[in-house]
């Protein structure tokens, strides 16, 4: 890997911006004493700290974005929205949409993570870069194009998507790994045949009845949409299992000229906001693959969005386990990693694997010619394969 082609976006008023003092999503009031959030942002400083004092940080090219233009934020979002994100930040605090807590430096660092992930597509699209990495915040796929929504203020992943799209770029894979589905991102694309928006998601974990697998997209854009719910408690073996069953498959049968990654590490075995298992070998599984699949489709063509991750102690670890991966190094030594490997829940179970058949039988970009090769692989292996999901 020529270390000179990877990039690293980031800049210090991300980690300014504050969701405020509450609990989980919900801001102080009544029976809701101060906490501190989980979703601080200074803790992405410790996660950049870790890239850097591991070596890793020497493989890439650190950039500081620039702002997103309104130009780039209404290529998906209503100037209503942008407005009410602004006059909530300068007002000093205030809930900018439903849980879109905002202080003063929040508008400027929302605008950041979106010129991030802007100038990262179109680095690659460019050529200057093969793969990039944007350590930005807030988060963005639960942003819709009208309103602000659990902590994601701008959706940062669709606008590079429709960037992308203006500046060349015909078809863009957008994989969304985070634990929470990324209803924004399926809203801005639902009828769009040139974006394919794949979520790996928990299932029924927020928002509530967004992300099911019979959602696959509509009119024009029928069967470019793509949810993979999966129970609470799958672990590396239901992950992995997903990225060579059904987001492999379904990357190659769209052939996208770029892929974008919303890299949200909620998933993991020890954050608060989920109930999934994934470790920081899984992240580096699943970034290592995705690269591969970018060489393989895209010329290389890939950037990866930072999105959730609310464990204080675990995400600096796994946000090194996906920049070892961009850089193609092996896996970091995980020192917590003792604590979630034993876990039976790292091996695909049989009420996960029916989530995993049932798509390959029905989806669209699945259960076409391709799909039996896909399924000769999988006989035999769950007695319950032609259930419905969970």
């Amino acid at each position: 890997m020529n270390t000179s082609r990877l990039a690293w976006y980031s800049h210090e008023i991300c980690f300014w911006h504050d969701p405020g003092p509450g609990s989980g999503y919900v801001p102080v009031g009544p029976g809701v004493e101060p906490l501190r959030q989980f979703a601080v942002d200074p803790d992405l400083r410790r996660a950049e700290g870790l890239v850097k004092a591991s070596g890793v940080m020497d493989r890439f090219t650190g950039l500081t974005p620039t702002p997103a233009t309104d130009e780039d934020l209404l290529l998906v979002h209503v100037p209503e929205h942008i407005e009410r994100v602004e006059a909530a930040s300068a007002a000093g605090s205030g809930d900018a949409g439903v849980y879109a807590y905002v202080n003063y430096h929040s508008a400027q660092a929302a605008r950041l993570a979106v010129g991030a992930c802007v100038q990262a597509a179109t680095g690659v699209l460019d050529g200057r870069f093969d793969r990039a990495y944007c350590l930005v915040r807030p988060p963005g796929h639960h942003a819709e194009p009208d309103r602000a929504m659990a902590l994601c203020l701008y959706n940062n992943v669709a606008v590079a998507a429709r960037a992308a799209q203006r500046h060349g770029a015909r078809r863009v894979l957008i994989l969304d790994w985070d634990v929470h589905h990324g209803n924004g991102v399926q809203r801005t694309f639902y009828e769009d045949p040139d974006v394919l928006y794949v979520s790996v998601h928990q299932e029924g974990l927020f928002p509530a009845a967004s992300g099911l697998v019979l959602e696959t997209g509509a009119g024009a854009g029928a069967g470019s949409t793509l949810n993979v719910p999966l129970p609470a408690g799958s672990g590396h073996g239901a992950y992995l299992a997903v990225m060579d069953r059904i987001v492999e498959p379904a990357a190659r049968a769209f052939a996208p000229d770029l892929i974008l990654v919303a890299a949200g590490v909620d998933a993991s075995g020890h954050d608060p906001m989920g109930r999934m298992l994934c470790t920081s070998r899984t992240f580096h599984a699943m970034t290592s693959a995705m690269c591969r699949l970018a060489d393989e489709l895209t010329g290389g063509r890939i950037v990866f969005a930072h999105e959730g991750g609310y464990s204080a102690w675990y995400q600096p670890m796994l946000v090194l386990g996906t920049a070892s991966a961009i850089a193609g190094l092996p896996a970091p030594q995980d020192p917590f990693l003792h604590s979630l490997e034993h876990l039976p829940g790292q091996r695909l179970q049989p009420h996960q694997d029916r989530v995993i058949r049932h798509l390959q039988r029905h989806h669209p970009l699945l259960a076409g010619p391709s799909a039996a090769v896909v399924r000769s692989g999988t006989a035999g292996s769950s007695a319950a394969e032609d259930g419905g999901p969970r």
